[in-house]
């Protein structure tokens, strides 16, 4: 497992989108997979994993002193919604959502980050398997901290992987 994790982060170093040095000021990575929906994510390891939620959809991460929090996890799209549906229903129903600075969106994920009182967030939703299984992680750190937590988010976003295999074979 930890030689995954080791070539992992080696691709990212050599991918050039961060440098070598502030990479290895913020220490190692380690790998969680979701044995219910099939996907994975890599976090910091400084963050300390709580017990996987009851049903299995997900878990959260935080830091020592609590103010780092990482939520993974996955639902079944049982209303058939869309991407567009969905974040509409995210921004409607969830409070937070009122300052938001970046909000890209491709075919099948969209992003949600902003301002959260003297939080950043960084929210990522996948539509994976046909759009049937919906993936995210949520990201909430200090504001003050930003310039060191940039490449950690870029890290987690870019080796965060939606739902694949056994997991979209059973949610048909």
């Amino acid at each position: 497992m930890r030689s995954w994790c080791a070539r992992a982060l080696a691709a990212f170093l050599m991918s050039g989108l961060h440098s070598a040095p502030a990479i290895a000021q913020q220490g190692g990575w380690n790998l969680y997979e979701n044995a219910r929906f099939g996907y994975r994510a890599l976090y910091p390891d400084f963050l300390i994993p709580e017990e996987e939620s009851e049903n299995g959809d997900g878990r959260k991460f935080v830091s020592s002193d609590g103010a780092v929090k990482l939520v993974v996890f996955a639902a079944h799209n049982a209303q058939n919604m869309s991407i567009d549906e969905y974040r509409g229903t995210l921004l409607k129903e969830f409070k937070g959502h009122d300052h938001i600075g970046y909000g890209p969106r491709g075919n099948s994920w969209f992003v949600l980050s902003g301002l959260r009182g003297d939080s950043i967030y960084y929210e990522k939703v996948l539509f994976a398997c046909g759009g049937r299984i919906i993936n995210a992680f949520a990201l909430t750190y200090p504001q003050d901290r930003k310039q060191a937590f940039d490449a950690i988010v870029t890290g987690i976003e870019k080796r965060f992987r939606g739902s694949s295999g056994q997991a979209c074979a059973t949610s048909k």
